[in-house]
C-alpha cells in the first residue's frame, strides 16, 4: 500500500507540516481554516505545476459536490494569510492555479521503518507476542546485562572474569522482545493518530462562545458578555503555550449566529468550544456551561452554577480548572490562578465596563469610564478594573474624544495603580506601554512595557497589536507584520487587526496590498469607519483621485451632517478633489477639530504644504498622540525636505528624549 507523506514543505519563511496540520511563519502559527490548509498542502506538493480547478476540487473535496466559489474563497484566504508576497499563488485564467515559490521538501519517512496498516500491525504484534511467550517459558528467569551492540556469537564478560557465549535461542528471544517493543510503539502511535483528541504536543485550540442571555432582560446582556470575556482571559492566562484561545472580538462575532459548530470551527481553526447560558432572578444567577468537541459535537462535560454575584468568580475558577483537566492539561489545571476576592458590586460594575468598552464608540467608552470608576471606588484593590480604566482613557484620547493631556494623565495614573496592586498583570503593562508610546512619544519605554505584557501573557491580543503599531512607527516593518499576524492568529475575525494589517502595507508603500486588505474589511462591514478612512488615505497617497474622491464620499456619509456632506461634495464637483479637501478641514466643518494630524494629511493630499505644516505645528503644540505616526506615513513624503518639517521632527524627538 502507498505510504502517506511524513515530512515538511518549506518555502521562504514558511513551513507546512501536513501530518501534524501545522502552518508556521518564522516559527509562529498562521491561522487558516482546515480546508484552506488542505488547498495549501496540495499546491506546495505540486510547486511550479499548473493545477486545474477540477484537480484541486477533487483532491481537497473528494466524492463531494462543492461549488467552485468555495475554492476561490479558500485561495483568497490563503493569499491574505501568506501576506505581502501574495503572488505565491498565481491564477491562470481558464487553466487553474500555480504555486510559484521554490519549495524544499524534507521527508522523514526515509529515516523510519515502514509502518504496516492497522490490521497487519495488530496481527504482527499478536504473532510476536505468542513467540516470545512460548520461548520465554523455556528460558532462565534471571538474565545478566547484555551489550545490545554485540553480536550474538560474541562472548559476554561476566563478573569475576568469566565469559559466557549467549544461547542463539535466547538471542532470538531478545530480538523478538525488541521487535515487539518497536511494534507496540508504532501501534500506540497509530492508535493515537486515529483516536487521540486531547493529548498533543502542539497547542490545543478553543473558542469561548458568547454565553446566551436567557434572563429576558436586555439590560442584563452585559452579564453573559462579561462572563464570556473573563473566561477567555482566564484560559489565556493559564495557557502556557499549550492552549490557543480565540480572542474576544472573534468569539463575540458569533453572538446570535445561526452557523453550526463545524462551520465556526472551520472559520476559527479550533478543536473545542466552551459555551453556556445565564438566567437570573433578582441577585441570584443560574449559569450552565459545557465543553464540546468541534468535529463531532461530543460533550466532554457540563457544569452548572446557582448562586449570587458574590460567588461568580468561584464558578469561573472552577470552569477554568475543568476545561484544562478535560483537555488533559493537568499541569495547567493545577496552576489555574485563584483571583483575589472582589466586592460583588465592584465586579458587577466591572462586567458592565467590559461590555461598554467593547463597543469602541464614544458613548460606549464614556459609559465604560463611569462603570470602571464605580468598580475601583467600590474596591480600591481591583487591579483588572484599573487596567481597563486605563485602556478606556487611552482610547478616548486616541479617538480625539477627550483632551489629550487629560486622557494621557488619567490613563497613566490608572495603569500605574493597577501595577501597584498586581505587578504581574499583563493588561496593565500593555496599557502603560501604549500610553508611553502614543502620548509620551517614547517608543523605547513603550516597547519595554509591551514586551513585558507579551512575556506575561503571550496571547494578549491588545499587547501584540499595539506593539505592531509601535514597530510600524519605528519603521521596523518586518517585525511589525510578524506581531500583527500573531495577533490575527488569536483574533482572526477582528476588523481592526485586518484594517491595520492593511495600514502596515500602506506604510510600507505596498498600496495594492493595502487596498486588497481594507477592501476585504469594508466588504464584510461597510460601516467600519477606520477601514474606510485608511482606504481613502491609500487611494490619495497613490494619486488615484477618482477612487479617493469616491471613498471620501463614503466617509462623509458616515461621519458628517447632510449639510456638511453637500457642501464638501459641491466643492468637489465644481473645483475638484483638492478643493473638497480644503473645504473638509475648514473651521465650519465638524471634522476640523477631530484630529490635527488628520487635517495635515488631507492638506498634503490637496497639495497645500503650508497648511499641512501649520496643522502639524499645532498638533505638536497640543501633544496630539498621532504625531508619532508622521515620520512613517507616506502622506507626508512631500514634506520630508522642507526645513519647517525638519524642525518639527527635531522638536518631536526632543520631547521623546526628555521622557527617557
Amino acid at each position: 500500500m502507498s505510504r502517506p507523506f511524513n515530512g515538511l514543505y518549506r518555502f521562504d519563511e514558511f513551513e507546512v507540516n501536513p501530518s501534524e496540520r501545522r502552518f508556521l511563519r518564522q516559527g509562529e502559527p498562521v491561522a487558516v481554516s482546515p480546508k484552506a490548509f488542505e488547498v495549501l498542502t496540495y499546491l506546495v506538493s505540486n510547486p511550479g505545476r499548473v493545477v486545474t480547478k477540477e484537480e484541486l476540487l477533487q483532491g481537497v473535496w473528494p466524492d463531494s459536490f462543492v461549488e467552485e466559489n468555495n475554492l476561490t474563497q479558500q485561495i483568497s484566504f490563503l493569499r491574505k494569510a501568506l501576506g505581502p508576497k501574495s503572488n505565491y499563488i498565481v491564477t491562470l485564467p481558464g487553466r487553474g492555479y500555480q504555486f510559484t515559490a521554490k519549495v524544499q521538501v524534507e521527508d522523514f519517512s526515509d529515516s523510519l521503518p515502514a509502518v504496516p496498516d492497522g490490521e497487519v500491525l495488530i496481527q504482527t504484534v499478536r504473532e510476536q507476542t505468542r513467540v516470545v511467550i512460548e520461548e520465554s517459558s523455556q528460558a532462565p528467569s534471571v538474565y545478566r546485562e547484555i551489550d545490545v551492540g554485540a553480536s550474538p556469537a560474541t562472548a559476554l564478560q561476566l563478573p569475576g572474569g568469566q565469559t559466557h557465549t549467549p544461547n542463539p535461542r535466547r538471542w532470538r528471544i531478545i530480538e523478538a522482545v525488541g521487535i515487539l517493543i518497536v511494534l507496540a510503539i508504532a501501534a500506540a502511535y497509530l492508535i493515537h493518530r486515529k483516536f487521540g483528541h486531547a493529548v498533543s504536543q502542539h497547542p490545543i485550540s478553543i473558542a469561548v462562545l458568547p454565553f446566551t442571555n436567557l434572563t429576558g432582560d436586555p439590560a442584563k446582556e452585559y452579564l453573559g458578555d462579561g462572563v464570556t470575556e473573563e473566561m477567555i482571559n482566564a484560559l489565556e492566562r493559564v495557557g502556557d503555550g499549550q492552549l490557543r484561545v480565540i480572542a474576544r472580538t472573534s468569539s463575540m462575532s458569533y453572538k446570535s449566529t445561526h452557523k453550526t459548530l463545524p462551520q465556526i470551527a472551520q472559520e476559527l481553526g479550533v478543536q473545542y468550544f466552551l459555551e453556556g447560558s445565564m438566567q437570573s432572578e433578582g441577585n441570584r444567577l443560574h449559569v450552565t456551561a459545557q465543553l464540546v468537541r468541534a468535529d463531532d459535537q461530543a460533550q466532554f462535560w457540563a457544569d452548572t452554577f446557582d448562586g449570587d454575584m458574590a460567588q461568580i468568580l468561584e464558578f469561573e475558577n472552577r470552569l477554568t480548572t475543568s476545561v484544562t483537566q478535560s483537555l488533559s492539561l493537568t499541569l495547567l489545571a493545577g496552576k489555574a490562578p485563584e483571583r483575589n476576592p472582589v466586592n460583588p458590586a465592584a465586579h458587577d460594575a466591572y462586567l458592565q465596563g467590559l461590555y461598554f468598552l467593547s463597543q469602541r464608540s464614544r458613548p460606549g467608552l464614556e459609559r465604560a469610564l463611569h462603570s470602571f470608576g464605580v468598580a475601583v471606588a467600590q474596591d480600591p484593590q481591583f487591579a483588572h478594573a484599573y487596567a481597563e480604566l486605563a485602556v478606556a482613557y487611552n482610547l478616548m484620547g486616541q479617538f480625539s474624544w477627550m483632551d489629550t493631556t487629560q486622557a494621557h494623565s488619567q490613563a497613566q495614573a490608572a495603569s500605574l495603580q493597577a501595577l501597584a496592586v498586581d505587578p504581574s498583570l499583563a493588561e496593565a503593562h500593555a496599557a502603560l506601554g501604549f500610553n508611553e508610546w502614543f502620548y509620551e512619544w517614547n517608543p523605547s519605554a513603550g516597547e519595554k512595557e509591551l514586551l513585558q505584557a507579551i512575556q506575561l501573557e503571550p496571547t494578549n491580543v491588545d499587547a501584540r497589536h499595539w506593539y505592531a503599531l509601535l514597530l510600524m512607527t519605528s519603521v521596523r516593518l518586518v517585525d511589525a507584520e510578524k506581531q500583527m499576524h500573531a495577533a490575527l492568529a488569536l483574533d482572526p475575525k477582528a476588523l481592526i487587526l485586518r484594517t491595520n494589517l492593511g495600514w502596515l502595507h500602506y506604510t510600507a508603500r505596498q498600496f495594492p496590498l493595502a487596498i486588497q486588505e481594507m477592501q476585504s474589511v469594508v466588504k464584510d462591514d461597510p460601516s467600519f469607519l477606520t477601514a474606510q478612512y485608511k482606504l481613502w488615505w491609500t487611494y490619495s497617497a497613490m494619486g488615484d483621485v477618482q477612487d479617493a474622491g469616491s471613498e471620501l464620499h463614503t466617509v462623509l456619509h458616515l461621519v458628517s451632517t447632510p449639510e456638511d456632506e453637500k457642501r464638501i461634495l459641491d466643492a468637489y464637483a465644481q473645483e475638484g478633489y483638492a478643493a473638497a479637501l480644503k473645504e473638509l478641514v475648514s473651521p465650519g466643518h465638524g471634522y476640523y477639530s477631530e484630529g490635527l494630524v488628520d487635517n495635515a494629511r488631507s492638506m498634503c493630499f490637496a497639495g497645500d504644504k503650508e497648511a499641512a505644516l501649520e496643522f502639524l505645528a499645532e498638533a505638536l503644540k497640543n501633544r496630539e498622540g498621532w504625531m508619532i505616526f508622521v515620520e512613517s506615513d507616506p502622506a507626508f513624503d512631500s514634506l520630508r525636505n522642507d526645513p519647517v518639517y525638519s524642525r518639527l521632527m527635531r522638536e518631536l524627538h526632543a520631547v521623546s528624549n526628555e521622557q527617557k
